[in-house]
């Protein structure tokens, strides 16, 4: 009978163990996506702000036709999501994010970019 319960308490540390360490990679995994999440959505409000500096005429503050000019305004370059940096060209915007939270390749933190554009904004994952 004692053999019996030995391995009945082996079976389960076993147990209770492996679903600590899946529910450890569930919980890294949420927050890895959520923070992916929140950086591809300000990229796109980035990216709208950058459209709107370009249809906006010159004599209102705008780029009148060009995004020369347009900054990420400064309390928006690190938020809880991560840190934004762009890079502009009188015909498009080149935006660039990293997270704050460890991406898929497993060794460096979640980083989007994305291209603003008159056609519109195209983000693209890279890790």
């Amino acid at each position: 009978m004692g053999s019996q319960q030995l391995l009945l308490i082996a079976v389960g540390v076993v147990v209770i163990a492996f679903m600590i360490y899946a529910g450890f990679n569930l919980g890294r995994d949420y927050m890895e996506n959520a923070n992916r999440d929140q950086v591809i959505s300000s990229l796109y409000d980035l990216g709208l702000l950058a459209q709107q500096h370009f249809k906006k005429d010159g004599s209102q503050g705008g780029g009148g036709g060009t995004y020369t000019g347009w900054t990420i305004p400064t309390q928006l370059q690190t938020t809880q999501a991560g840190t934004f940096r762009e890079v502009v060209r009188t015909d498009r915007v080149d935006l660039s994010a990293d997270g704050t939270v460890i991406g898929r390749n497993g060794t460096t933190n979640v980083h989007v970019t994305a291209r603003v554009n008159e056609d519109g904004i195209q983000i693209t994952i890279i890790n």
